[in-house]
């Protein structure tokens, strides 16, 4: 339908909602580098922090990109390996924590273009820069707010746009690029402004061009792994006699030998029943594992009494 519905739950979640903005070319050399889905997701945090901030780095620690990315710090620590050897991410040290020295500083990461790409880019479609809407004109405070026409001025380059942009005082630049975060086509300017009327009118139509630009939504990229679910509880499952013997052959290798059945029977439990049950197997027995090396293995506190798992251990004798 060519009419656009206003009460369209989709249209409404375009405009009013947060979302990234990913550039096609680059977006497009990820995916044909076959990279993880996680490095990629990890990649268009670290992007999209410093497109906020102006000078396209960051300081997120590796718990703050775990949650963004929903996944656990291991894995953002080897996107950061691979982004990396892709030339797409730069990672600085600073040190020690000046208020804590038994401390670790958060490492400033600097997203970068891929020289391939960057030497290849002129040969990428630019975008229609046409502003095609009504610019809110700027009112005294207190006054009504006003509409006029758009000037039919000629577009600004990046660079006019950029020298434009300098001119905001800091509350200028909190404001505009809020504004154009939340794809809002006004903004308001501080009352001894350093921009004269025409530059403010360009401003307004920079964040026009961006409250009106349909966002692209890509095709998701298939994840070779199953999706990880975290925060509902799954059904409760039954593993197949290789899984259980898998299981079992990785607590035997950890537990004490006289304690290796009972703890066992713990891991089993929790894998198809308990709270581990959430977790791809593969993924639940590695956690589970890793807290038997820590220590840090308790008893499920469900866990049945007479829940047993002979018959299961005899099956898996076998394999």
């Amino acid at each position: 339908m060519s009419v656009r519905n206003e009460r369209d739950a989709r249209t409404q979640l375009s405009r009013e909602k947060y979302f990234s903005l990913r550039p096609k070319p680059l977006e497009r050399w990820i995916w044909e580098r076959g990279i993880p889905q996680a490095a990629e997701r990890v990649f268009w945090v670290h992007w999209e922090e410093g497109m906020r901030r102006g000078d396209w780095c960051s300081e997120l620690s590796l718990r703050q990109v775990a949650r963004e990315c929903a996944v656990d710090t291991s894995t953002v620590t080897r996107a950061y390996q691979a982004l990396k050897h892709l030339g797409l991410l730069r990672r600085e040290d600073p040190g020690r924590d000046p208020a804590n020295p038994f401390r670790q500083s958060i490492a400033i990461t600097e997203v970068l273009i891929p020289r391939e790409l960057l030497v290849n880019l002129s040969r990428f479609p630019n975008r229609n820069r046409t502003v095609a809407a009504d610019v809110p004109a700027i009112s005294a405070p207190g006054a009504a707010p006003q509409t006029v026409e758009a000037p039919k001025a000629p577009v600004l380059g990046r660079g006019e746009t950029k020298v434009i942009l300098e001119k905001l005082s800091d509350s200028e630049k909190q404001a505009y690029f809020a504004a154009s975060r939340d794809r809002r086509a006004s903004m308001s300017f501080d009352a001894e402004t350093k921009l004269t009327p025409e530059e403010r009118g360009r401003v307004l139509d920079v964040l026009t061009s961006l409250a009106n630009a349909t966002p692209s939504i890509p095709n998701p990229s298939p994840s070779k792994a199953a999706p990880r679910q975290v925060g509902n509880y799954a059904k409760p499952r039954r593993l197949s006699a290789l899984e259980a013997a898998r299981v079992r052959s990785g607590v035997l290798n950890l537990a004490a030998p006289n304690g290796g059945a009972e703890l066992f029977r713990q891991v089993l439990w929790s894998i198809e029943e308990g709270a581990l049950r959430r977790f791809d197997a593969r993924l639940a027995l590695n956690i589970a594992l890793k807290k038997i090396r820590d220590g840090a293995w308790t008893k499920p506190n469900r866990l049945p009494p007479n829940w047993l798992a002979s018959a299961r251990a005899e099956t898996c004798n076998a394999a």
